[in-house]
């Protein structure tokens, strides 16, 4: 066993069975490691083995008959050049270019430090920029690309059916649920099931509290692969039989809020809407259900939902009309959607055949569950406007790295000669490259930094919003590691983005040339690239300002459209009196006894019941059979939404009865059924036709009662503020109080809604103290919610606030370029001053620059524009994309506010000394 020794010390001991080449390459590996964490030692050692090494040369060169300082030089010429023979080995080490970084990044963090101003600057812009990237990521990532919190959540998709050319639909009846999770075995391993979240009463310490229930099909928690926090999940022998499992599994927020984290609280009996019930789990920190937005606080078995909920059949799990559950469903490994839906389609054919009453028609799909959200119908529109929100705030990036790119190429001007000195010491030119672009990179990480922070502090402004939702919402736009990902990468593609430009502009001047250069001929050369940079900048935020003032507009149109009904001094209060256990007879005789107490409040001017308002997340639909109507070949029965309501609604919301009549206390149960329907059900169903004694059918699947028209309301907007109005019905509380027991008590005064909650609750409470009041809150609150005003609202808000920004930015590029074009040109101010010319000439010929370079940005921007406009075409209600005075407007502002930018730095030169001027350098 030898060793091999490396200069004068001994290394490795070399191993036979390793061979040469494996010992070289553990050498070499070891003195990179050495040279990367112990540089200044393998220095030291580097220079005891050249000095080593010369000595030895030197002893020889004596002992061969030279004089000392002969055989010194000789040995030195035989050796070649100390230093560079050193250089050599470093490069040999391959670990240079980590301390040539660690050295750029301590001159850049120098350099920085050196320009506070400019660094702060440069940091806010930037961090502006990213920050308004990060916050609109973050909000499109917790509503599109965040993942549910579940096992394998890629391989899930959501179902949908059409019947002919109706409508698209999610919501499935159980016994077709069933049949295509078992015909579809080949391509999905399986199908679940679940109601949309409603409100229930539950009751553990004698008083009754509002809670969130969603009812699940037995192999939803299994199908979804988590585990439970405490106790069990829904077993799959469970909820097979209607009403045979009353057990119930709680959410882990409303377990730790509501039972104080009790873990006693598995395995006790609790009341569900006054019927006993078994807490038998509790479900993991994170999950709140699989529906978008929503936030699910109790699960139980859907077979449940005939015990627990009012008036539902008893054929709940054969009954193929009841549609009421979505679904999800998960591929098969290796399965894609294109194979899953041709497998579906044979399926749908199947089931049209076998049950064409309920299924003729059929056409099943199926959607990537992420592409799905919050449902097949509308989530085309969610992905547009994150698209669309995305590419304004990449937009608004891109002007702050305009922005900041500007400035570096001023500082890149001034360092001209810094960087002709550094090339004369022998730095390189992709050297000198990569040092400015280790500064800029330094600034868009500081921006990054801020940027994130600004961004999460702005998205979490916007949860804090309310929804007005019925339901609880859960909506989470804290930090993952996509946005941190996002985030980091916008940093680093500014840093490039606004550091090449300025390094490459410092790096591509002639040695010679620059060192012989007057400061005067090297900063008063001209610079179109920065003229062109701000030409985008005008541009874009013109674009900005134009999408900006579109959506205002369109805002504006929505709170003038003609809703149909008055929502002002009007107060909502929910109930429900199934929550305390009322039966039909005791629900109907306290909603008489609450009107008839309501009515005789003082201010109160009329008051009434019904089960849906206006823009809610909660409605009824049914499919109708229409007397004499011939529904169209090939399609299913038309689904029609409708409000189950007392007598006073109408005169409440003042929602006008155009034929016939409204409901009285004589349309009770027992007599003939009767239903007042709109103007659009109307014409839909009897065009051309009185409908006053029509009858048509529900088929709800309950008693699918025979309804006669007795009156018809103007339209009313109950699904949305844009499109068509839907045909609707509306039916009589006491005929049909098994519909919809949860009511929305309206009361029209004129008292402060303050004091008229005051005097409702207060009323309530003496009539039934166990019966819980929620969403309380005024009409004109209520609908502030996404299907309303506020999606406008949002949208326009953060339309307006990335136009500012736009704004901000343009202007304040065109003031740099114009200020320093005119400190540029201070020399020839003076010349032309002292030749006579007057300052009203000055000022009109530095106004004259920013004005072609503003007309260049406006002429860009209004084509970007209008390409931008026709984009969202969709989005807007009311307004045209190439609207003329939406765009005369947005110039008239940009133009002006640029005049004011290019006016500071025109006057400044205008007050310039001559002689000053003459002896400027």
């Amino acid at each position: 066993m030898g060793a091999i020794i490396i200069g004068n010390r001994p290394g490795f001991e070399f191993d036979p069975e390793l061979g040469d080449l494996s010992m070289r390459y553990l050498i070499k590996l070891r003195l990179r490691l050495h040279s990367l964490f112990h540089r200044d030692a393998a220095d030291t050692e580097l220079d005891e083995e050249v000095r080593f090494h010369v000595e030895h040369q030197i002893a020889a060169n004596i002992a061969a008959g030279m004089s000392p300082e002969e055989a010194r030089r000789a040995a030195l010429r035989d050796f070649g050049g100390v230093e560079s023979t050193k250089e050599d080995c470093r490069d040999m080490r391959n670990t240079n270019y980590l301390h040539d970084l660690a050295q750029d990044l301590r001159y850049g963090l120098r350099m920085l430090r050196k320009s506070p101003g400019f660094t702060a600057i440069a940091v806010l812009t930037l961090a502006l920029g990213i920050g308004a990237n990060t916050a609109i990521f973050s909000m499109v990532d917790s509503l599109l690309l965040r993942p549910l919190p579940v096992r394998d959540p890629g391989q899930l998709a959501v179902l949908a059916f059409r019947q002919g050319q109706g409508q698209l639909n999610d919501q499935f009846s159980l016994p077709d649920l069933r049949d295509i999770r078992d015909q579809s075995k080949e391509t999905l391993s399986d199908v679940l099931g679940y109601m949309p979240i409603g409100i229930d009463g539950l009751s553990h310490n004698g008083e009754a509290e509002p809670i969130s229930t969603t009812y699940v099909t037995s192999n939803y928690f299994s199908m979804l692969g988590i585990q439970p926090y405490l106790g069990r999940f829904i077993l799959p022998s469970e909820g097979q039989t209607s009403g045979a499992d009353s057990i119930l599994v709680l959410s882990y927020s409303y377990w730790k809020i509501h039972f104080g984290a009790d873990r006693s609280i598995v395995g006790k009996s609790v009341l569900l809407n006054d019927h006993p019930i078994t807490v038998i789990g509790v479900a993991p920190p994170g999950f709140y259900g699989v529906q978008p937005l929503a936030s699910a606080q109790a699960y139980l078995p859907f077979d449940m939902v005939t015990t627990y909920e009012f008036g539902w059949p008893k054929d709940l799990m054969v009954n193929r009309i009841l549609q009421n559950l979505h679904t999800l469903a998960r591929l098969r490994p290796g399965v894609s959607l294109s194979n899953a839906a041709a497998a579906l389609s044979v399926v749908a054919r199947r089931l049209s055949a076998q049950y064409p009453e309920t299924d003729r028609g059929l056409a099943l799909s199926i959607y990537a569950e992420q592409f799905a959200r919050p449902d097949v119908a509308s989530s085309s529109t969610l992905i547009k406007a994150a698209a669309l929100f995305l590419m304004l705030v990449g937009l608004v990036l891109l002007l702050a790295c305009v922005n900041v790119a500007n400035i570096l190429l001023v500082r890149a001007t001034t360092r001209d000669r810094e960087m002709a000195l550094r090339a004369a010491l022998g730095a390189g030119r992709g050297r000198l490259i990569r040092q400015l672009l280790t500064e800029s990179i330094l600034l868009a990480f500081f921006g990054g930094i801020a940027g994130i922070s600004l961004g999460l502090l702005g998205a979490r402004a916007i949860a804090s919003i309310q929804l007005h939702r019925f339901t609880p919402i859960h909506l989470d736009f804290g930090l993952d590691w996509r946005i941190f990902a996002y985030g980091f990468s916008a940093a680093l593609l500014t840093g490039i983005i606004v550091g090449i430009f300025p390094a490459l502009r410092a790096c591509r001047g002639e040695l010679n040339d620059v060192l012989h250069k007057s400061s005067r001929s090297v900063t008063g050369e001209k610079n179109r690239l920065r003229s062109s940079l701000v030409i985008i900048q005008v541009a874009g935020s013109l674009m900005l300002l134009v999408v900006a003032a579109l959506f205002a507009e369109s805002l504006a149109n929505v709170q003038r459209t003609h809703l149909g009904f008055d929502p002002h001094n009007v107060v909502n209060f929910a109930m429900d009196p199934s929550e305390a256990g009322y039966g039909e007879t005791q629900g109907l005789a306290f909603y008489k006894s609450l009107l008839d107490r309501v009515r005789a409040l003082p201010g109160v001017q009329s008051t009434g019941l019904t089960s849906s308002t206006p823009m809610s997340d909660y409605f009824n639909s049914d499919y109708v059979k229409v007397s004499d109507y011939q529904n169209p070949p090939g399609n299913g029965l038309p689904l029609v939404s409708y409000s189950v309501v007392s007598p006073g609604f109408f005169d409440t919301l003042r929602i006008p009865i155009v034929r016939g009549r409204g409901f009285t206390d004589a349309d009770i149960k027992g007599g003939p059924y009767v239903a007042i329907v709109s103007e659009a059900f109307a014409a839909r169903f009897w065009p051309g036709r009185n409908p006053i004694g029509e009858h048509f059918v529900k088929v709800s699947g309950f008693s699918n009662p025979v309804y006669q028209v007795v009156g018809v309301a103007k339209d009313s907007r109950f699904a949305s503020l844009t499109g068509p109005i839907d045909p609707y019905f509306y039916v009589p509380l006491a005929q049909d109080y098994f519909l919809s027991p949860l009511e929305v008590l309206q009361v029209r005064s004129s008292l402060p809604p303050d004091t008229m909650i005051r005097e409702v609750q207060g009323t309530v409470h003496d009539l039934a103290p166990q019966i819980p009041l929620f969403n309380i809150r005024t009409m004109t609150e209520s609908l502030d919610t996404l299907s309303a005003f506020l999606l406008f609202q949002l949208a326009a808000a953060v339309a307006a606030s990335l136009g500012l920004l736009g704004l901000t930015l343009a202007v304040v590029g065109v003031y740099g370029v114009i200020s320093y074009s005119a400190s540029q040109r201070t020399h020839e101010i003076g010349i032309r001053m002292a030749l006579g010319a007057q300052r009203a000439a000055i000022l009109k010929m530095i106004l004259r620059q920013g004005l072609v370079i503003v007309a260049a940005g406006l002429l860009l921007g209004c084509a970007a524009a209008f390409v931008a406009a026709r984009l969202i075409a969709n989005l807007l209600v009311g307004v045209s994309p190439g609207d003329p005075l939406t765009y005369s407007a947005v110039i008239l502002v940009l133009t002006l506010a640029a005049l004011a930018a290019c006016y500071i730095p025109a006057r400044r030169a205008m007050k310039t000394d001559p002689m000053v001027a003459l002896r400027y350098e």
